[in-house]
């Protein structure tokens, strides 16, 4: 009985957690013009939605030597910004990570307001389809949130 339940606990520990979700969070500097970006994702799904693409070993000895590149180029299949009408294009400043937290960051020039800011953003659902996508707008002293779902559409943020 003892060594069920050891075995038990082992398959409990191994199991994938239970919940799925990145933060985003999109902070307006109106003095500099740009949208800088930091967000935040476990880094093992990331890993593991990557795994078809390369073995990314994230903050290791190993780590891949494009591991910032390929993961851009996820992010612009999954996360799209618009602004009157206009696709908003970032550059990638580049990663960290903190425990099992990858902390992204990149940052959109020339943007005078973050009114009206549409945001898709469907990071990982392609993998996990409980993943929950949390996007947090600060500007003009004020933060507003929303929650990407799978199948959620384009969100716009309205400050006025």
């Amino acid at each position: 009985m003892k060594t069920a339940l050891l075995s038990l606990g082992l398959v409990v520990a191994a199991a994938p957690h239970d919940f799925f979700v990145s933060i985003l969070t999109i902070h307006h500097n109106e003095a500099n013009k740009t949208l800088d970006l930091t967000w935040r994702m476990t880094a093992h799904d990331m890993e593991h939605a990557l795994s078809n693409v390369a073995q990314l070993k994230l903050a290791s000895t190993q780590e891949h030597p494009k591991a910032d590149s390929i993961l851009n180029a996820y992010f612009m299949e999954r996360l799209h910004l618009f602004q009157e009408d206009r696709e908003l294009r970032w550059k990638w400043i580049g990663k960290e990570l903190e425990s099992e937290n990858l902390y992204c960051y990149m940052q959109v020039e020339g943007v005078s307001t973050a009114n009206d800011l549409s945001v898709s953003n469907s990071l990982l659902q392609d993998v996990f389809a409980e993943q929950d996508n949390i996007v947090h707008l600060e500007a003009q002293g004020r933060t507003l949130s929303y929650h990407f779902v799978l199948g959620t559409p384009m969100y716009t943020f309205k400050l006025e």
